[in-house]
């Protein structure tokens, strides 16, 4: 089984062979992430476009849910037209130029969907056409699959075996350290950062008997959001319930109450003497809190403000938190990579990413 990061490589590998890839995973682990992520590496610089016809700077990216449509409805609507039958063919097919031709749910597609598309997925040689009907789909584009497993109860159905046997299933999982390197390029709060590094079994839970909200990296990443906005104390828990349950959404709250109780910032960032914080949890929570008052620091203070709080956060217990003290701060404050401090660290940690 992939994570996301070996899945997104695994993909990239398929697609320059000329084949296509089907990605299965989980609800909410990340596929549509994934094949985004794919067609702005394959894009090399151009711009995203949903067009079908994109322009020779732009790159297409068409999502197309097959869950949704019926098989009359890709192969074409009949129709008269002087005397003649002729057939109208939906508005988002791709029709020239270059691109990815993302087909989500295809587990949730009906089989004869699943057979109207496998006319697409047929190996293309140089005097071959993929085609359904009289729509010939362009050369220039690439097809990715995904779709849920069937214990996922999402309403999947069986792969047709001529659909199997014309791509490349790539099974893969969440992983936390690929969604939180992916949270810290997605603006993700840092709360729910810091929670997720504390308590890392909370990033994923399925339970298919249950009809609750669970937590999934995409329900967080939807906390996120909602999180961001500043609502009211009085209805936080309950409201964040609604994404990712009640177990979670407890200890997020407790995770947040932790600001409360980090010691005084203001010295650790002069360089005062400040006794240590133990708990893991509140050293997160310090971590997080130095990050948000350095980021938003004068320039004039910046520097010395960094160096005095990595100073003091690389006395805890684990670098972890040095870790993420850097790697959260540096990505706000960019100019903190030209310092010795920063400099020091990377050359000390040389096994780790940053």
């Amino acid at each position: 089984m992939f994570k996301p990061s070996e899945a997104k490589l695994s993909c990239l590998s398929v697609l320059k062979g000329n084949n296509i890839p089907f990605l299965i995973g989980g609800t909410g682990v990340g596929k549509s992430a994934i094949v985004k992520e794919i067609a702005e590496v394959l894009a090399d610089g151009k711009k995203l476009t949903d067009s079908v016809h994109p322009k020779e700077n732009e790159y297409g990216f068409i999502s197309f849910r097959l869950g949704l449509v019926e098989s009359i409805d890709l192969g074409g609507l009949p129709y008269i037209e002087d005397g003649t039958q002729k057939k109208a063919f939906l508005g988002n097919l791709p029709r020239s130029g270059e691109g990815v031709f993302f087909l989500d749910e295809f587990a949730q597609a009906h089989g004869s969907v699943q057979a109207t598309i496998g006319q697409l997925l047929d190996p293309k040689g140089e005097n071959e056409e993929r085609r359904i009907g009289d729509y010939v789909f362009p050369n220039g584009w690439k097809i990715v699959l995904a779709g849920n497993r069937h214990t996922d109860r999402s309403g999947a159905n069986k792969i047709l075996r001529h659909c199997q046997d014309r791509t490349t299933a790539i099974q893969f999982t969440h992983d936390v350290d690929d969604w939180l390197a992916w949270a810290d390029v997605n603006d993700i709060d840092m709360n729910v950062q810091g929670l997720i590094r504390y308590m890392p079994q909370l990033l994923w839970s399925f339970d298919p008997k249950s009809n609750d909200p669970q937590p999934s990296p995409r329900s967080w990443t939807r906390l996120s959001d909602t999180l961001k906005t500043d609502p009211p104390k009085s209805i936080k828990q309950k409201l964040f319930e609604g994404d990712v349950g009640q177990e979670c959404s407890i200890e997020l709250m407790n995770f947040i109450s932790l600001r409360n109780d980090v010691p005084n910032l203001g010295k650790i960032c002069k360089g005062e003497d400040v006794a240590l914080v133990d708990d893991a949890g509140l050293c997160y929570a310090t971590t997080i809190a130095l990050v948000e008052v350095i980021g938003k620091a004068k320039d004039d203070d910046v520097y010395e403000w960094f160096d005095n709080a990595l100073a003091y956060i690389k006395r805890l217990s684990t670098v972890e938190f040095s870790i993420f003290f850097v790697r959260k701060l540096t990505s706000l404050r960019s100019e903190l990579k030209d310092t010795g401090s920063y400099s020091k660290f990377k050359v000390d940690n040389l096994d780790l990413e940053l």
